[in-house]
């Protein structure tokens, strides 16, 4: 995880200050969160939100 986050963050795709230990917990919750059919909706956007949080986006 912590390649993966270097390597975005060196595109300037990533937050240079993503702990990959605070990714791996969050994909686990992920996981957590899509154990059966009627859960696969919430952890889609579950997932999209931590994408997101990780996605870089210059200010103004």
């Amino acid at each position: 995880m912590g390649l993966l986050l270097e390597a975005g963050a060196a595109a300037g795709a990533v937050h240079t200050d993503v702990d990959p230990t605070d990714v791996l917990v969050g994909l686990s919750g992920v996981s957590l969160a899509s154990g059966g059919r009627d859960q696969r909706d919430q952890s889609r956007r579950l997932l999209d939100l931590l994408m997101d949080g990780l996605r870089y986006r210059p200010a103004g």
